[in-house]
């Protein structure tokens, strides 16, 4: 592993950053935050589109929100 060239510290030029996380966390990252967002937006009231995934309706009285 090799530090970007815009990074290199003259000071330690063969120090690399370590990672806090791994790399396979990042991928489900999307995944994490739909579900986040899904969770929340059910919970205030808001239901889920059964023919897309990313729609969320809420009807209040004669309104609609629509949320994607």
């Amino acid at each position: 592993m090799q530090q970007p060239t815009s990074f290199v510290d003259p000071a330690l030029p063969t120090h690399v950053c370590r990672l806090h996380k791994s790399l396979y966390s990042l991928k489900q990252a999307s995944q994490v935050w739909y579900t986040r967002l899904s969770d929340f937006l059910l919970s205030i009231g808001f239901r889920a589109s059964k023919v897309d995934t990313s729609l969320f309706i809420l009807t209040v009285n004669h309104d609609i929100c629509l949320s994607m």
